[in-house]
């Protein structure tokens, strides 16, 4: 017997992104394409939030320090979390609303979360490694 499909909500990459930024989105896009059976698409979904992780802390990195501290802290994440949001509803989004309306199965957005905080581990240690190999 197949074990029913699960996904991560639209919901739940929003609250793993503000939480752990584009690379946790990139991942759990990634997970939701590899329940679809859709390997391309899931290894895009990863390499794209990879890329926009080095984007976005190369850019934050890069904005003078008087500005980014004049910068409400909770702004910059809501910001991507909002595009993020967006395009996971522009690409998933029916997919996932069909699922729900089929009474499919989601992942808790506790779940997301966490993946997020992980991300945010990730993050950091490699932005510390960055740091110490380039001073």
């Amino acid at each position: 017997m197949e074990e029913p499909k699960k996904f991560y909500s639209t919901r739940g990459i929003a609250i793993a992104t503000f939480v752990g930024g584009p690379l946790a989105a990139g991942y759990l896009a990634k997970k939701n394409y590899e329940t679809l059976e859709q390997p391309d698409h899931a290894k895009k979904s990863l390499v794209i939030g990879v890329i926009a992780s080095i984007v976005l802390f190369a850019g934050i990195f890069l904005i003078p320090e008087e500005i980014i501290d004049s910068i409400p802290s909770a702004l910059i994440p809501l910001i991507y979390t909002v595009i993020i949001y967006l395009i996971v509803e522009s690409i998933q989004g029916e997919r996932l609303k069909n699922h729900k309306a089929s009474n499919g199965e989601f992942y808790s957005a506790w779940k997301a979360a966490g993946i997020g905080a992980i991300a945010t581990v990730i993050t950091i240690a490699v932005t510390f490694l960055v740091a110490v190999i380039f001073s």
